[in-house]
């Protein structure tokens, strides 16, 4: 592994949760963050049905340019909403684009109800790789303060655990 530096947080989010999630695991893991843009999902009504129908029928999206370069990192940890039970179709597309340079990878959803235990094959078939890490967080968790910061924390100390193991490995 030649990855340089420790963790690369990528997101995508519409409502601002998956983002909220992003910026605080950034921020505790000392992360580069990429906002992944869908360039062509837009906001409305019709935006919102398209975007849903291509998550639902596991269609990419199309991403805008990306700022970092995921090979530059030990672990790359990817955030995406759950719609229609599926990851959205700009991550669908990150996961594409940066399959063959991600070294590491660590996963986390945001969603109603849905357990990321559902969507964690999927997320890990479109990476290439299992996840070191991974947690869900649902409407109600991200709610309550106590049970958001103890799933939060959790999630930290995987990616801690291993990016400790990766540097051993190398």
């Amino acid at each position: 592994m030649n990855a340089s530096k420790p963790v690369l947080l990528a997101y995508f989010s519409s409502t601002g949760n998956t983002a909220r999630v992003a910026h605080d695991l950034a921020e505790r893991l000392g992360a580069d963050i990429e906002n992944i843009q869908d360039r062509r999902h837009r906001a409305g009504m019709l935006g919102q049905f398209t975007a849903a129908f291509d998550a639902w029928r596991e269609a990419p999206g199309r991403i805008g340019a990306l700022r970092y370069n995921p090979a530059d990192y030990a672990i790359t940890v990817v955030g995406t909403p759950v719609w229609t039970a599926k990851m959205t179709p700009a991550i669908r597309a990150y996961l594409r684009e940066t399959r063959s340079q991600i070294q590491s990878a660590a996963f986390f959803v945001t969603s109603g109800d849905t357990d990321i235990g559902r969507l964690l094959p999927s997320l890990e078939s479109a990476a290439g790789r299992a996840s070191v890490a991974s947690a869900g967080f649902n409407g109600k968790e991200l709610r309550d303060a106590v049970i958001y910061e103890r799933k939060l924390s959790a999630l930290v100390a995987q990616v801690t655990r291993a990016v400790q193991l990766s540097r051993q490995a190398a």
